[in-house]
Formats: structure tokens, sequence, C-alpha cells
């Protein structure tokens, strides 16, 4: 950690904060919801290099929303820059914390970036002379490569992209707009509308006055081998403006990493407003008339895919317009794509199951009787519902006639139903294991409220309980609980705590949070069940804070897995680091 000591409008920065007990915590997630502009959690300043620099805040929230005291954790290179560090926070301010109805002192940890300042131009370009017929082309190129792609903006720290980030160009010119969506967009292919030749000369002078012909030609951070995995699937904007055939270009790639002007990133919002890109692109708004202002077929297999492109980004409105404008709920083929292995976004997906997150548009459908005899899409909306913890869509799908009960591994698809399809999304098994993967203990409450059989298995062989309370990638808390809260709500209703994946591994052998742990061990797992390999959880649990838990619940370190080894000897060669670990925990037994 490096450690500021100054007194700055009662702010001090120093060293780490330890949250006494006393004070209600809350993580950068909900702190958020409380901050005041101008709270910036990316900081540009003066001195600072080109690449990725994050440091960690623990501060103290008075009543009123003051910041008490700041601890900042980080790269001790970062000490150089408390003086310009210190400005921004003096400004910080939150809305109250409040406890009971009471406003009260609150700890608060945070992370903010630091990123250099704006490499302004260093020589000026005179841009050409608009007049007042001047012909004007401003292009946006976007592109977001691959699912889970971040699109990071200088006005959040990390924004992840709806699913993937949108892939398209849009061009604003005196003659109109034209728009080209390749991925990740509602309304993919070539789409046009029109637009004022004067709002378009308009948007030119703001280039002019931010000098854009004078910015340099990319702005781009250069990522090393090392550096790759922070940055991978990072989309890259090309903006570009033509005046009477005068043209400039300009690369932003991470470019708020690599000091873009943020005049730049400001001007790429403002071709996408003037242009309206978000309704190709998120399905918003104006998007069923701008297709029939172009003669687009409402008709087509293509209009269904967009439909329900719209419907899963909750546009109610656009669905609803959608189906007043006569877009077909019945089966049709899909055209023959250009590559075999070019996919299709939703051609196997059915209408309810395309809307089961976003409530507003499920309930139009619904409400229009769409897929009332598709049992298939019922269920697998259901599964959607449950998995994503959405207990609305989920008491909405359920009333609609989808049942709780359904064993996922026999769902048998309409023939030629839009919703025709083998259970892919989810990995077999039942709504239960949907529910339970969602670690939300509503959603488990009210599927079990159904009865479900509680040892029905997925396609790993794992049974409600397991997804329930395993751990998985990036899931590294168990948010008040509600993970142990899930699996003590399937245990009372008496799901089996010993059983097995087809590894032969109990949930214990997957044990990530201690509470997890715990309410099984309460349960009566068996703290020395072995797997196909005849490894205990000892040898497995993915924690090492967990160890003296079993160790206290009779762990016994005697037993050898199929090759002949103890956990000691295993831990030794295959896992050192947390041989300590192991060994404090058996003297604690011994000293018994």
């Amino acid at each position: 950690f490096m450690a500021l000591t100054c007194l700055l409008s009662g702010i001090v920065v120093g060293p780490p904060n330890q949250n006494p007990s006393s004070h209600p915590s809350y993580t950068p997630d909900v702190a958020r919801a409380h901050e005041v502009k101008p709270y910036r959690h990316i900081i540009p300043l003066e001195g600072v290099p080109p690449g990725f620099h994050q440091i960690r805040l623990s501060f103290l929230v008075t009543p009123a929303g003051d910041v008490l005291r700041v601890a900042v954790g980080g790269d001790k290179k970062l000490l150089e820059f408390q003086s310009q560090l210190e400005k921004e926070l003096s400004q910080w301010k939150f809305t109250p914390f409040e406890e009971n109805g009471k406003a009260v002192l609150t700890y608060v940890e945070e992370l903010i970036e630091l990123v250099p300042a704006e490499r302004l131009p260093k020589k000026h370009v005179t841009a050409p002379v608009l007049r007042p017929d001047s012909k004007i082309m401003i292009t946006l190129q976007r592109t977001g490569l691959g699912e889970g792609a971040l699109r990071q903006r200088p006005s959040t720290l990390i924004s992840n992209c709806p699913g993937s980030c949108p892939s398209y160009t849009v061009t604003v010119s005196t003659d109109g707009i034209a728009f080209i969506g390749r991925d990740s967009v509602a309304a993919s292919g070539k789409h046009t509308a029109t637009v004022k030749a004067d709002d378009v000369r308009t948007l030119a002078k703001k280039f002019v006055a931010a000098d854009f012909y004078s910015m340099e030609a990319s702005y781009r951070l250069s990522v090393t081998n090392q550096q790759a995995y922070l940055f991978l699937d990072q989309p890259t904007y090309v903006l570009s403006i033509a005046i009477d055939g005068h043209e400039k270009t300009v690369e932003d790639y991470l470019g708020f990493r690599a000091g873009i002007p943020a005049v730049i990133t400001g001007l790429e919002g403002e071709v996408d407003t003037l242009a309206g890109t978000q309704r190709w692109t998120e399905g918003g708004d104006g998007l069923v008339a701008a297709l029939q202002a172009e003669h687009f077929n409402l008709q087509s297999f293509e209009a269904q895919i967009m439909l329900k492109g719209a419907a899963s980004r909750g546009q109610r409105v656009t669905v609803r317009e959608f189906l007043k404008a006569g877009v077909p709920l019945g089966f049709l083929p899909a055209p023959k794509p250009e590559t075999p292995s070019t996919a299709v976004p939703f051609a196997g997906v059915g209408w309810l199951n395309a809307a089961s997150n976003q409530a507003g548009p499920l309930q139009v459908f619904m409400d229009a009787g769409v897929s009332k005899d598709d049992q298939t899409d019922k269920d697998l909306a259901l599964a959607a519902a449950a998995q994503s913890g959405n207990l609305a869509t989920l008491r909405a799908l359920i009333a609609y006639g989808a049942d709780p009960q359904a064993d996922l591994n026999k769902l048998v698809a309409v023939p030629g139903s839009p919703g025709a399809m083998t259970i892919e999304g989810p990995d077999g098994g039942s709504i239960l294991i949907q529910a339970a993967e969602s670690g939300n203990p509503e959603i488990v409450r009210e599927i079990l409220r159904y009865h479900p059989n509680l040892e029905i298995r997925n396609r790993g062989r794992k049974t409600a309980l397991f997804t329930a309370g395993e751990y998985r990638v990036g899931d590294n808390r168990d948010k008040n609980g509600a993970r142990a809260e899930c699996v003590r709500l399937l245990v009372q209703s008496g799901a089996d705590v010993n059983a097995r994946d087809y590894r032969g591994n109990t949930l214990l052998h997957y044990a990530y949070f201690p509470d997890v742990a715990e309410e099984l061990l309460k349960a009566g797992a068996d703290v020395n069940a072995r797997n196909i390999n005849g490894e205990t959880p000892m040898f497995t649990v993915i924690n090492e804070g967990i160890i003296p838990l079993l160790v206290k619940h009779g762990a016994n370190f005697s037993i050898r897995n199929y090759h002949g080894e103890t956990v000691m000897e295993f831990t030794e060669k295959y896992w050192p680091s947390r041989l300590e670990v192991l060994r404090k925990a058996r003297q604690t037994l011994q000293d018994r």
C-alpha cells in the first residue's frame, strides 16, 4: 500500500483503514448509487504514463455524506501524484447512507483508475472552410470483438457491454444516414434513415471547433503480452469526417489510457446521438418506424430476429410496435448463411425465452398470447428467468403455464416453432438447478413451493445443491450469505448433502465459501468422502481458509488417495503454497 499523509479540507489520506465492526460497510456497486458528481472513477492526471493504473480506496463517509478519511492502496510509484489526487478527493460527496432510517458513519471501498492527461495537439492544422452548402460525411466505426468484450469509456471504470460490444459502422452525411450492423446489434445488415443537412453541418462545426483536424491519427494503447489478459477483446473506435472531400480520421483503442482528448470521445457520442444509432444497436424507440420508412420486409425471418433482439434488450415499446406491424410469430425458415459457420443470434430461441429476463417485453408477449401452446418455450424461458434470479418474470411465466417441475433433460421441441431447440442454454437438469445457480434465496424458495425433484442432475451429474453452493469465476463473495441460505433451504427440503457428481465429488469437495461449508457440515456432509481418485475434500477444497473447519469436523490426515498419497504428500507435490496451512491445522488437531 502507498500511504499519503495530508490533511486537506477535512480529508486525511493515510494508511489503510480497518473497518470498525460498528460501522456498516458497502461495496463499490452499492456505494456508486450514492455518488454525487463530480465524482469520477477514472481520473486523468499529469505525468501518469499510458497503461493500466488501478488503485483501491477505502474511506469513511460521514452521516452528512462527506469523505472523512481515505486510505489508498496500489503501486507505490503512484505516490508522486499525491497532490493531484488530493485535489480530486476533496470534491467527493455522497448522499447519506442510512441504517434503520438514520444516516450513519459508513465504511466504503472503491476502485479508481489513474490515466494520462490529454495529449492535445502540438501543431495546429487548419480545417476546411465550412460553407452553407458544404458536403459533409461523418463516419463512426465501432468494432466489438468476442463474447463478453468490455467497452471501457472515460465515464466509468469498467462498463460491460450487454453480452458483447456492438460492432457497426454509421455514417451521417448531408445526404442522409447509413447504418451497417455486424455483430451484437438488434438490427444487423444495411439500414438507412433521413437527417437534416443543417444538423449534420452543425455537428461538423463542433469537429472544427474541437480542432479535430489537428489531432493525432491514432490514440492507441500498446499492450504487452503480460498485459494482454487485461485487455482481451477491447473495441476499436474509428472516427472520421470529410468536409468537401477533405478527410481526417482518428483511431481510438483504449485511448483514454493513452491520453486521448476527451473531446474526441465526446464527438463519438454525438455522432451516435445524431444518427439515432441506438434504435439499430439496442432496438430502441424508432426502430420499427425507420424500418418501415426504408420499406424493410417486416414479414421476414430477419424481422423475427430483430423482434427477439429487441425483446432481449428490454425494449417494450419496440416489441409492441413490431407486433402491431404484423411480424409473423409462426415458423419461418432461416435463409442460407453466407458461410456454414455463420451463426444467427436468436435463430433457435423461442419468443418467451428471448424475453425471459425482461419483464416488460415478456408481458407484451404474454398479453398477445405468444407461445401459449409451446410448452418448451415456456419452460426454457422459466429456466432462464430462474438462472438470472428474476423473480418477477419467474412468477409471470409460472402463471402463464411454465412448469416449475420441468425436467430440462427431457424437453421436446414443438415442430415448426421458432422455439424449436434442444436445451443448449441451461446445462440440462431442472428449473430448481437453474434457480439454485442464481444464488438468490427468493428464487430457490419460490421453486421449492412446487415440490420439485431435488435430485435431478444436469449434464455434469450435479444436483441443485451443487449449483447453489459451488464457486464460480468472478463470484468471490457469498453476498450477505445468500449462497449459504440457498444451501440451507435445499437441505431443509431434503437435498442429499453427500450427492456425488460424475467425478465422485460432493459439494464439500468444491467448497469455497466458509458459510456454505459450515451449512453442509452441520447437515451431516461426510468430511472424509472420497471421489473417484480417492481424494477427500481436504485434497480438493478451493479455499484454503476452509481447511481448519474441515479439521474441526474430523478430516482425516492419514487417508491416502488412489495414488497412495496422503493429503500432506499430495499438497507438497502439487500445491506447496498451502502446505503451511495444513501443517498448522494438523498441529491444532494434535494440541487438542
